[in-house]
């Protein structure tokens, strides 16, 4: 890319803004994607349309050994200890730029034993952290948290214990699991689910809980999803039916669990925008090659004043996706506690960092398909992949406009069941007026 792209990378970022480790890892997973993933990932997509994995399970095998996801896993239990937010951002925009199915499996992964980590869960991780390291071979895990088939994302403030269908009562030693949840990562590669259900029978005044049951448990049912982008990353529903895993298998606690889940919430989407930026990146390094070779008038296409212009504003869209990850990184990195990263402000800058990053990568990744025409949506070059896997980013895990009621309401109090007097005013005349009709 050198001859191709003058960018130094080291001033994407302020002078001192990253640490030593942080640049390390970023530079690692550059090469590995440069070296293991580009080469094969037009074989990754043909591989996923007609059922095969083998070489998606080889490059996760790989992607172990440099320390991913494993960094998710306290240091007491074998793996690399809590990375940074930022650190992670680093490495899914790294990973998003080679094949962002990589990018969203790893973090799916994270997500999913991040809960047990924080909590210190002893139980959790001694049985699944040495599988999630490698024991055994290949393991995946899969965040079965925040969607579900009636509401989508089921965390919305206003509807409290309404939003949630999937149960979980306590039964004697077991926990028991009822309900079903949709748009689950990693769905069928899985070896165990995390599930946020509500705790009860069904009344309003249960509370969320965050429990483990492994991929094998009875009543565990997958249905998988067919989709246009993202082909390697395994998505469906789970359907859970009566099933049982043991009390120890929660995450947390009373409450602790509620904090958990709304923490994972923003880190699941700040890991999306830094996918969502290395997506944009792809698709940048490949329209700056083409229209480096790619003649009209006797020079470069580039070189022309219109596409020069084009290429400037997919260049400030993908860097100021970064600064604005970046950002909400380390604002939540310099938070200590679980609740203030879990408050209404963290959710809504993560929020607004997803929202801001992914439709810079639809829009830098359209404008590569028009600079590319017909060569755009070929196979022969890979542009066709980061448009759909662009778009499937930006549909996936929370619909645009709930993310930007997430958004506003770390500036001011929001809730779209705000009572409005005058609607009260309009019922009651139009009842008086009903019943002097009578």
């Amino acid at each position: 890319m050198s001859d191709i792209c003058s960018e130094d990378r080291e001033r994407r970022f302020p002078p001192g803004a990253l640490k030593e480790a942080d640049r390390m890892l970023a530079g690692s997973l550059r090469d590995f994607v440069d070296r293991e993933v580009i080469p094969v990932r037009r074989e990754l997509d043909q591989e996923a349309r007609s059922g095969e994995d083998s070489r998606f399970r080889a490059l996760a095998g790989k992607l172990r050994e440099l320390g991913l996801p494993g960094a998710i896993i306290p240091e007491e239990h074998g793996g690399e200890g809590l990375l940074s937010f930022l650190a992670w951002c680093l490495a899914m925009e790294e990973l998003g730029r080679g094949d962002a199915s990589l990018a969203v499996s790893t973090a799916a992964s994270a997500l999913s034993l991040r809960p047990a980590a924080l909590a210190a869960n002893g139980e959790v991780l001694g049985r699944f952290a040495p599988r999630f390291l490698g024991e055994g071979g290949d393991f995946f895990a899969s965040p079965a948290l925040f969607d579900e088939p009636a509401l989508g994302d089921d965390l919305n403030p206003d509807l409290g214990a309404l939003g949630w269908n999937t149960r979980v009562k306590a039964s004697g030693e077991w926990l028991v699991l009822a309900g079903k949840k949709a748009w689950c990562v990693n769905a069928g590669r899985a070896g165990v689910y995390c599930v946020a259900a509500l705790l009860g029978d069904g009344g309003e005044d249960g509370e969320p809980a965050l429990v483990y049951c492994e991929a094998s448990a009875e009543g565990l049912e997958v249905r998988p999803r067919d989709k246009a982008g993202l082909l390697p990353c395994s998505l469906g529903d789970i359907y859970l039916h009566e099933v049982r895993t043991p009390l120890s298998r929660r995450a947390a606690g009373p409450g602790e669990d509620a904090h958990l889940l709304r923490e994972g919430l923003a880190f699941q989407r700040l890991l999306s925008a830094a996918t969502a930026v290395g997506i944009a990146q792809g698709a940048f390094e490949e329209v700056l090659s083409f229209t480096s070779d790619r003649l009209a008038a006797g020079k470069p296409i580039r070189q022309h004043t219109v596409c020069a212009v084009m290429l400037a504003d997919m260049a400030m869209g993908i860097q100021s996706g970064r600064d604005v990850y970046a950002n909400a990184a380390l604002v939540l990195d310099s938070l200590e506690g679980l609740a203030d990263r879990a408050s209404a402000s963290s959710l809504s800058r993560a929020s607004l960092a997803r929202a801001h990053c992914c439709r810079a990568a639809v829009e830098v990744t359209n404008r590569v398909m028009e600079l590319m025409g017909s060569y755009g949506y070929v196979t022969d070059y890979h542009v066709e992949k980061y448009w759909r896997d662009a778009k499937m980013l930006q549909l996936a895990e929370v619909p645009a406009e709930q993310l930007k009621l997430d958004v506003v309401r770390g500036y001011y109090e929001f809730s779209v069941l705000h009572p409005n007097p005058l609607y009260e005013e309009l019922r009651r005349r139009k009842e008086a007026g009903a019943g002097d009709r009578r």
